[in-house]
């Protein structure tokens, strides 16, 4: 039987400050084909459709866990906010990273766990039968 973990990270009342795919990809780290899949995969439930351009919310990329641990995000959120709401969207983004983090490692153990279980059934069928 499989067991499985479920995680759940409330999305923010807000949205946060929005940014094309292009900017969401450079801030990530990756391509933007890649913002594309998270966001037809509905890991970024906050993205809207803005005339011709889609908008992602930063919010939605920390939890995702696609913000770069390298670029704070402070430098993300700065000219939008003064120096004490900074601090607070900063700590947020924090926040929302490490529970994507965290999620992210239980599923990885969870499925560890049965692919050892798994082994572990057929080693002792293999012997079971070479005996």
């Amino acid at each position: 039987m499989a067991r499985t973990t479920t995680c759940t990270v409330d999305p923010p009342p807000t949205p946060g400050r929005l940014v094309d795919q292009r900017q969401a990809a450079t801030l990530a780290g990756c391509s933007r084909d890649t913002i594309v899949r998270a966001r037809r995969a509905g890991r970024l439930p906050h993205s809207r459709l803005y005339g011709q351009r889609w908008l992602v919310a930063l919010d939605d990329l920390a939890a995702a866990g696609l913000l770069r641990p390298d670029d704070g995000p402070s430098a993300a959120v700065s000219g939008t906010c003064g120096a004490a709401s900074g601090d607070a969207a900063s700590a947020s983004l924090e926040l929302a990273r490490a529970e994507a983090r965290l999620c992210a490692l239980q599923d990885l153990v969870a499925r560890q766990d049965d692919e050892l279980a798994f082994l572990r059934r057929l080693a002792a069928d293999h012997l079971g039968r070479a005996s």
